[in-house]
Formats: C-alpha cells, structure tokens, sequence
C-alpha cells in the first residue's frame, strides 16, 4: 500500500514538475523581447510578446533578398508550441519535449501545406538563451529523409 501512495504522489506530482520547466521557459521567451543582430550583422531577429502576453512573435529577417520568416511560440496547456512560417510555404508546428529558463528543445508535431510527402520542412529547433545578450538558435531542416543543421547566433542589439 505504501508504494501504490508514492507511485500515485509521483505520478501527480510529474505534470506539475513539467509545468515548472515550461513556465520557466515561457518566461524566458517572453524576455526575448527586442531585437537581436546575427554575428554577420546583415540578418536581425526581433521578439515581440503579443495577444495580451499570450504568444512570442519572432521576426526573422535574412540578408536580402531573402524573404523574412515568422515563429509563433505559444502556451499549449503545459506544453509550449512553435509553428515556423517558413519562406518556402508550409508551416511546421514543433512542440517543447525538453524545456527550462535556459534550453528550449521543439521536435516535430505536425506541418500544413508540406508540398509532397519527402518535401523540405523545418523539423526542430533548439532555442539556447546563453544570458540576457546571447542566444544561439540550432535549426533541423529534412529534406527526402536527409538532415541538415543551421546554427545561429545572436546579440541583443542596444
């Protein structure tokens, strides 16, 4: 009876935990907000709290002429989500499987408008806030079963 109490105390006690981890990083994103500069200096990234606190946009704007991209981070519960308006069309949702005030780490959930089964979409994305000033961003891209990775570096622009 004793380890049926404690089993059941730790299996009501996990989501809270998970819940922990995710309004850590919640916050965290939320402190994002403004704008950031690529180590080239030709590509920024600006972070804006909108919906009344309730999503992250994230404005990715490449050297031109390549078109700028959008992330949408939300609250799903106590799960976090990330659906990344891709220039290329489609818009692949990730969902936070590892997740504190420091590392983000989205995976794959689902993805509309994907132009063929084996098509080029983002697949995950881990977000690093190194401290107030720098954040580094690792992005999974899958094409025809083959993974490639982008990382990204940022500052916060003053």
């Amino acid at each position: 009876m004793k380890f049926a109490a404690i089993s059941l105390s730790l299996l009501l006690t996990l989501p809270a935990l998970a819940g922990e981890g995710t309004d850590a990083a919640w916050e965290s994103l939320k402190s994002l907000a403004g704008t950031w500069e690529g180590a080239s200096g030709k590509a920024t990234v600006t972070y804006t709290v909108v919906s009344n606190g309730n999503a992250v946009m994230e404005t990715l704007k490449p050297p031109a002429p390549e078109p700028e991209m959008i992330t949408m981070y939300h609250r799903d519960g106590n799960a976090l989500m990330a659906t990344h308006y891709c220039s290329i069309g489609n818009q692949p949702r990730m969902r936070a499987t590892d997740a504190d005030a420091k590392t983000i780490k989205f995976k794959f959930a689902d993805i509309t408008n994907l132009s063929r089964p084996d098509g080029a979409h983002i697949s995950d994305l881990t977000v690093i806030i190194e401290d107030a000033d720098h954040l580094t961003q690792e992005w999974t891209a899958v094409e025809k079963g083959k993974e490639t990775k982008e990382v990204f570096k940022w500052t916060r622009k003053k």
